[in-house]
């Protein structure tokens, strides 16, 4: 486990946003040692600089649910400028490198499916194209980080919507390789947030943990992250979306995902106001 920060601690510059399909560097990262298990940070540009032998694990969420902040603790980067629980930083999916306890782990940020800017056709798009490319190259996930944000206590069209993607981008057969993590524990009443936890595993997600799927708590600690990043352990598995774009020949609109998101109504984002006023 990585060791708490300090005051000794280097400071890590602020990661920028990029095409995940670019060869050539657009920034220049120096690499830091860091006084914790946590070393050599920096930006990964293409799916040609991750190997069989890296831990790669996907991290999915709906804008505001606290996926970039989940890697953030994880790789000890500062958050974007600006950056705050209700705008998104991440618009095309972003992978991160970092060394923990002597192993290269790659997470791979995503945009969220209710992405102000962009369409979630745009958004399944680009997720589909970064693990189809990452597949042919017989590089396989450890596991998925699926974020959801406590402060909203139900779930509205736009949250069914992102975790009906998760499901059907993983397949049952790759659920064990889920964690779906709730945030926020350190910014709402712990018997609130254990009743919409409670709320969660009993309906919306109780099909998927059934399936294998783990529910955890991230509560806002490199060392929480890390918790979570450690129950995956080092079994790999393909995705169902994996399997149907590669093994399968299909077009992404011909995919389970794909098909259920094409067929979709477009939904409101919800819950903005519950956000910004604590309603």
């Amino acid at each position: 486990m990585p060791a708490n920060p300090n005051n000794n601690q280097l400071p890590v510059s602020r990661r920028s946003v990029y095409p995940h399909n670019l060869r050539e560097p657009v920034e220049t990262r120096p690499s830091r040692s860091l006084s914790s298990s946590v070393t050599t940070l920096r930006t990964l540009l293409s799916t040609s600089a991750i190997g069989p032998n890296d831990v790669v694990i996907l991290v999915m969420g709906k804008t505001g649910s606290g996926m970039s902040n989940f890697i953030n603790k994880l790789t000890r980067m500062q958050p974007e400028d600006g950056a705050d629980q209700l705008s998104s930083c991440t618009k095309t999916v972003c992978p991160y490198e970092c060394y923990h306890n002597g192993q290269r782990f790659i997470f791979v940020d995503t945009p969220g499916f209710n992405n102000e800017q962009l369409p979630q056709w745009t958004v399944l798009t680009a997720i589909a194209k970064w693990l189809k490319e990452t597949y042919q190259k017989s590089i396989k996930l450890t596991g998925v980080i699926y974020t959801h944000n406590l402060r909203e206590d139900g779930m509205c069209a736009v949250d069914e919507q992102s975790f009906q993607s998760l499901c059907r981008l993983c397949g049952n057969e790759a659920a064990d390789r889920v964690r779906l993590v709730t945030t926020m524990w350190d910014d709402v009443d712990e018997s609130e947030a254990v009743e919409v936890e409670g709320k969660l595993k009993r309906t919306h997600w109780q099909s998927f943990i059934q399936a294998g799927a783990q529910p955890q708590r991230f509560d806002n600690t490199s060392k929480s992250a890390w918790n979570i990043v450690e129950s995956l352990g080092i079994t790999t598995k393909t995705l169902l979306l994996q399997k149907e774009l590669v093994d399968m020949g299909k077009a992404l609109e011909d995919t389970t995902a794909g098909r259920r998101l094409r067929q979709g109504k477009p939904v409101t984002i919800c819950g903005r106001v519950k956000q910004l006023f604590g309603g």
